[in-house]
């Protein structure tokens, strides 16, 4: 097995790529959501309109509309749950209050993956892989995927003029895949 770049090639008809910090997961990991007023209670319209703005920028979708719970205790350390859409696939988000005046940090509780970017991701590592043009890479119509570990999606690419089937596996919530490029069937 050899490994370059954190491209690992495990047999002539089969690659494997990790892209690990892969440009194409902009996580929402983390996001900081501040100014909601202190008080007992943060109103679930408030905590709802800053993960919505958050989204809207990390993701560049029009703002998604976001159900958290009626109110969430204003304690440090409390935590609660919401769920949206995005490009109609439903995202969990896990929030924690991590200090005074409604402090937050919410994560979602699944990788989410830009699809743009992915495709360019993965076209430069199919082009190392097989020092070869790769003209066209291809994961479907969506903009956006929301998926987990151990959950597959297919692509299509083009490398040297070869049209190629590719299954991309999902290694970690930060999104890093692995690429398994199937055998040219020209049938």
């Amino acid at each position: 097995m050899t490994t370059l770049q954190g491209l690992t090639k495990r047999a002539p008809a089969r690659y494997r790529a990790l892209l690990g910090g892969l440009a194409a997961v902009a996580a929402l990991g983390g996001c900081s959501v501040t100014s909601i007023k202190a008080r007992d209670t943060l109103s679930a319209s408030s905590v709802e309109a800053k993960i919505a703005a958050q989204l809207t920028r990390n993701y560049a979708v029009p703002s998604p509309k976001v159900d958290c719970p009626l109110s969430v205790p204003a304690r440090v350390g409390s935590k609660f749950s919401c769920t949206t859409k995005l490009d109609g696939q439903v995202l969990a988000l896990a929030g924690t209050v991590t200090g005074p005046q409604g402090r937050l940090v919410v994560r979602p509780t699944s990788t989410i993956i830009v699809v743009s970017a992915a495709e360019a991701q993965i076209g430069k590592s199919l082009a190392r892989t097989f020092t070869a043009a790769v003209t066209d890479v291809s994961c479907g119509a969506r903009a956006l995927l929301v998926t987990s570990p151990g959950r597959t999606f297919a692509c299509a690419a083009v490398i040297a003029g070869t049209h190629r089937q590719v299954v991309v596996t999902v290694t970690n919530r930060a999104g890093a895949v692995a690429l398994r490029v199937l055998p040219y069937n020209p049938g």
